[in-house]
């Protein structure tokens, strides 16, 4: 599902870089030299990272002498193509992009790669590793603007905080559940939610629940008794009143639009 290893030392454009995954990204923290695609070569700069398409090998011409070589399936891109619906975040892999970071973005973005090499070797599962891919490209290619003002530590509290919604949306709408999640007190996790995300725990779950609504909706063959029941509504009428009220139209409005 995800590849993650350091790469360093001079390298020669005759030998490509071999990747299990389809997603790929060059995070350089120290190098010189090029990245060499079909489409051209690129300039290996300290603090940059690329974004490379599915297509075409990745050569390189030069020495890193620090960075990591990151690669991952679609299956946990697809997570971060739901949080991200403008064509930024869509177009992010479809040509060779790069972003150079500041001085405090690339401290930032580093400490979130190592911590994600902890989560790998933990083996965490799909859905902990979907969230946090999401949220460290989220940042590295500045869609989330609000995550450059957070601490480290209050990223990784969005980290978890995320990972524990997506597993237990469906079932748990309690604020004292959250709250003992994150080892919070339910006022500490209001004033965090608010001020990080700037929505309530309940706004946050029923956009959740949407979100999962509108996938099952497009690519499954649930009906929509079924899906009511999987998103945890007790009656249909509840679940097709709410998605009106979150959409602006009807659930079978929605459907012949899809």
């Amino acid at each position: 599902m995800i590849q993650l290893e350091p790469i360093s030392g001079v390298f020669n454009r005759e030998r490509a870089l071999q990747a299990i995954y389809p997603m790929r990204m060059l995070i350089v923290k120290q190098a010189d030299g090029f990245l060499c695609m079909n489409s051209g070569d690129y300039e290996l700069r300290d603090k940059r990272i690329f974004f490379i398409p599915e297509e075409g090998l990745v050569r390189l011409e030069g020495r890193i002498t620090a960075g990591y070589w990151l690669n991952f399936s679609s299956t946990l891109y697809t997570e971060f193509l739901l949080q991200h619906l403008d064509p930024l975040a869509k177009n992010l892999f479809l040509n060779l992009s790069f972003r150079d970071l500041s001085i405090q973005e690339s401290v930032k973005t580093y400490s979130l790669i190592d911590q994600l090499k902890r989560e790998i070797v933990e083996e965490k599962d799909t859905r902990f590793l979907a969230q946090y891919l999401s949220l460290f490209l989220g940042f590295t290619a500045g869609l989330d603007g609000y995550l450059a003002a957070l601490t480290l530590d209050e990223l990784q509290q969005v980290l978890r905080f995320k990972a524990i919604l997506d597993q237990y949306y469906r079932v748990e709408r309690s604020i004292q559940f959250y709250a003992e999640g994150m080892g919070m007190s339910i006022g500490k996790l209001n004033k965090f939610l608010d001020r990080v995300l700037g929505k309530s725990l309940t706004v946050l779950i029923k956009d959740r629940i949407m979100r999962e609504a509108e996938e099952l909706l497009t690519h499954s063959d649930f009906s929509i008794d079924q899906i009511a029941a999987i998103l945890g509504f007790e009656q249909t009428v509840n679940f097709t009143k709410s998605f009106k009220r979150h959409k602006g139209i009807s659930v079978l409005q929605f459907c012949k639009l899809v």
